[in-house]
């Protein structure tokens, strides 16, 4: 009869029962029937009462409950208990994947998503009245953390991820290709990107980091065309200049292409480059590399002049090289100073003349 009893206080709600540690206030769990089949378990148990929860209380809940899912649920303590545990278990199955993602993506977002998952964690575990009073007075809270999630799950999509792909790209190796050559409109872009990116609510501003990046992307791909196509050019002319010497049908058919490498190699004329790359599929080059080939196109062009010159001359003929630059180093500041450096130059020359050898201007 005593079991009885408290069996209907229990299913009332007036009373709960703890045993093994723990404590159920709702006959929904399975677990809390155990004492009143289990003569053991109900020795051990002990039961007590319970405040019961107002009726403003659970009205404020069913309107909370009602405003997350869009569903309705019984004004009674152990319905809306039941039904909170069911949304944070469906709500906690979908943040999971977002964790592994998060995580994987290195995105910045691990404390706004963790902060959710425990608020849905404490729904699960916690007791009828933990629930009503849960959502009666954290609905605001709940449903904030969902937007949130919901932003976050937009941006590990396919076109969310392709955009921070993209951003990342113009935020770092692009933008700093600005900031070395002291643009600072762009490379200021580039820092207030690399910031959005790194902003725990980096979801909150997609619209501005996608616009940020189109705009990095395409002053980078500018830049990029125009030094390719400058470098195509040159070392194309370079190689038409070399072509057109008289020595050049001295040399070997079977040396040809090897002479011309260091000019024809760098030379890239396709403009292969990616939307969503740093380089020319095709030669590979960076701006700085491309840069630099630029500048040691003098030096390389010589050094195809010279081996021209060692190919064509019979093995008794003496060469020797000349840089122009030992005699004209410096400054000047007088013509008398000019003149002085070309006389110097003017005897070098004709003393090796004399000597019989064959001279290769660098």
């Amino acid at each position: 009869m005593l079991r009885l009893v408290l069996a209907v206080l229990f299913r009332a709600g007036v009373i709960e029962v703890s045993f093994s540690g723990q404590k159920f206030d709702s006959y929904a769990e399975p677990r809390s029937r155990e004492p009143f089949v289990n003569n053991t378990k109900f020795k051990s148990a002990i039961f007590t009462p319970i405040k019961p929860v107002d009726l403003k209380t659970l009205t404020q809940a069913v309107q909370s409950y009602e405003g997350l899912t869009g569903k309705t649920v019984d004004v009674e303590k152990n319905a809306i208990g039941t039904a909170a545990k069911q949304y944070a278990e469906a709500e906690a199955k979908e943040v999971v994947p977002i964790i592994a993602e998060a995580k994987a993506r290195y995105l910045p977002v691990l404390a706004i998503v963790e902060e959710y998952r425990e608020a849905l964690a404490n729904i699960e575990n916690g007791s009828a009245d933990d629930c009503v009073n849960l959502l009666a007075g954290g609905a605001a809270s709940l449903k904030e953390g969902r937007e949130r999630i919901r932003k976050i799950a937009e941006c590990l999509n396919e076109k969310g991820l392709a955009t921070l792909q993209r951003a990342r790209l113009a935020a770092n190796e692009m933008s700093r290709a600005f900031e070395e050559r002291g643009q600072d409109e762009i490379a200021e872009k580039g820092k207030e990107l690399r910031e959005l990116l790194q902003s725990e609510t980096f979801f909150e501003s997609m619209a501005q980091i996608e616009k940020n990046a189109q705009e990095i992307l395409t002053a980078y791909r500018e830049l990029y065309e125009k030094t390719h196509t400058e470098r195509a050019a040159q070392y194309r002319d370079a190689v038409e200049k070399i072509k057109g010497r008289k020595e050049w049908e001295q040399v070997p058919e079977s040396m040809r292409e090897p002479v011309l490498s260091p000019l024809a190699s760098r030379g890239c004329a396709e403009n292969d480059f990616p939307e969503t790359g740093l380089a020319c599929n095709a030669c590979r080059a960076g701006v700085s590399q491309m840069e630099s080939d630029i500048e040691a196109l003098g030096g390389l062009f010589a050094k195809v002049v010279s081996e021209i010159q060692r190919l064509t001359t019979p093995p008794e003929v003496k060469i020797e090289r000349v840089r122009v630059s030992e005699y004209f180093s410096g400054s000047f500041e007088s013509a008398d100073q000019v003149k002085k450096a070309v006389a110097r130059l003017q005897d070098h020359l004709l003393k090796l003349l004399d000597e019989g050898v064959k001279i290769v201007v660098e």
